[in-house]
């Protein structure tokens, strides 16, 4: 039996995905439920579970490849040599109402015509592909130094330094120790996933929404001597400043609800919730993971919150679902010495 592998809609807004990880390769063994691929959407990456055992037979799209939802990416086969397709003109299935993604047709395959050799596959992570696009590094000259065989950042960093160390067939004087290897064009890095989504989102919040900025300082003496206090007696939980402050907003727009809302075409929707979004930086960018009725949570469950939220953000692992519905948004920059700031 073939099984399509289709990319599912992991969210209300997501209409395309970037597959950035396959779990297993050509081949391989597959039980249903563990991880078979991982996708970048507009707001995470999310690990997919496969919908049923078998072998991975066929993978139509590659890593970094960007596809529409509900195409289809793969196929599954019930045994290891079962024909993908036993007839020219039998069509592989689509799966429920999705788009078709068939195998080559005879000829394109080669038969009666011209046998094209398979081009190797490449193994690369995304942080490694950047490096060496900055650094004007052809990808199909690395190897992988792993048993895995996958290209890492550790593997283009080692090229640039040999190559830099590599004799040229000019002799030209040497550069000084002291000055790194640098590109010697200017490289375009593409604003992708939930960098392009920031990208867009902050150009029209600038464009369309009037900005109002007021600064004031004030005594925090008694909020240091508090989480002073507190951790004092605590053995497991030692609070941030940030879960105080998560507690403390939470309270007063519970008291001034007029704060605690969202501007519309047809009016000013008050929110009965208080759903606070805590920025977390990324290396893909800047999330924003929502603390759901952070009214009615305590500091203890305001503190395991907060560590969930920002743990699944920074690895990668924040779901949609976590990421949607904020009313009011807190951004704590202090770590970076920041007095101010819109």
């Amino acid at each position: 039996m073939i099984t399509p592998v289709i990319l599912p809609q992991l969210g209300d807004t997501m209409d395309e995905g970037t597959i950035t990880r396959w779990f297993k390769h050509k081949g391989d063994a597959v039980k249903k439920g563990e991880p078979l691929f991982e996708v970048l959407t507009d707001k995470a990456n999310i690990e997919v579970e496969a919908t049923t055992s078998g072998f991975l037979r066929e993978i139509l799209h590659q890593e970094n490849e960007t596809v529409p939802t509900g195409k289809t990416i793969a196929y599954l086969t019930t045994t290891a040599d079962e024909p993908l397709n036993p007839s020219p003109l039998a069509p592989l299935p689509t799966g429920e109402g999705k788009e078709a993604a068939v195998l080559p047709s005879p000829i394109e395959r080669g038969v009666g015509g011209e046998v094209k050799p398979a081009r190797k596959r490449q193994f690369i992570s995304p942080r490694a592909r950047r490096v060496a696009l900055e650094f004007g590094v052809d990808v199909s000259q690395l190897s992988a130094s792993s048993q895995s065989g996958r290209i890492m950042e550790a593997d283009v960093r080692k090229f640039i330094v040999q190559r830099a160390a590599a004799p040229s067939v000019t002799p030209t004087a040497p550069p000084p120790l002291s000055v790194p290897s640098q590109p010697t064009t200017d490289a375009t890095i593409p604003i992708t996933g939930v960098r392009k989504i920031i990208f867009d989102r902050m150009g029209a919040s600038a464009r369309e929404i009037a900005r109002v900025t007021l600064t004031t300082e004030a005594d925090a003496t008694r909020l240091v001597e508090l989480r002073e206090q507190l951790n004092a007696q605590q053995t497991e939980m030692k609070f941030s400043f940030t879960d105080l402050v998560v507690l403390l907003v939470a309270r007063a727009l519970s008291k001034y609800p007029y704060m605690n809302a969202t501007l519309h075409d047809d009016g000013v929707q008050q929110h009965t919730a208080v759903n606070l979004g805590v920025a977390a930086d990324t290396e893909r960018g800047l999330l924003v993971p929502v603390i759901r009725d952070a009214q009615r949570k305590g500091l203890g469950e305001i503190y395991a919150e907060v560590r969930r939220l920002s743990d699944a953000a920074r690895t990668g692992k924040i779901l949609p679902d976590d990421l949607r519905g904020g009313t009011f948004t807190i951004t704590n920059l202090g770590q970076q010495e920041i007095d101010a700031f819109t």
